[in-house]
């Protein structure tokens, strides 16, 4: 509604990289608070070698972690497909509510 002005591409670029940067800046405290406590005794129990590719732990004490990760591990993408085709044929068949459905 109302007029509708592109920013320059100078403040775009500019808006992303302070995006990033804070990214970055609070990704870095999260890992720097894991590594701090990775050792406390109180942990020890919960955790269990994990996150391979990031050379992390993984609480096991979280049963909605476990039962996402090991039961629907094999059908997400099947998952994630009927979701998508569901859209679309919604899209096709009634577009005036698919935002309400949706």
């Amino acid at each position: 509604m109302g007029i509708k002005a592109a920013l320059p591409r100078y403040e775009l670029y500019l808006y992303t990289a302070v995006l990033g940067v804070a990214l970055i800046w609070a990704g870095s405290w999260i890992f720097e608070a894991s590594s701090d406590n990775i050792n406390r005794k109180a942990f020890k129990e919960s955790v269990k070698p994990g996150w391979h590719y990031f050379g992390r732990k993984m609480d096991v004490a979280d049963f909605e972690w476990m039962m996402w990760f090991s039961t629907f591990r094999n059908h997400i993408l099947f998952a994630l497909t009927g979701h998508v085709i569901f859209a679309k044929i919604f899209t096709l068949l009634a577009p005036k509510v698919r935002a309400c459905v949706l």
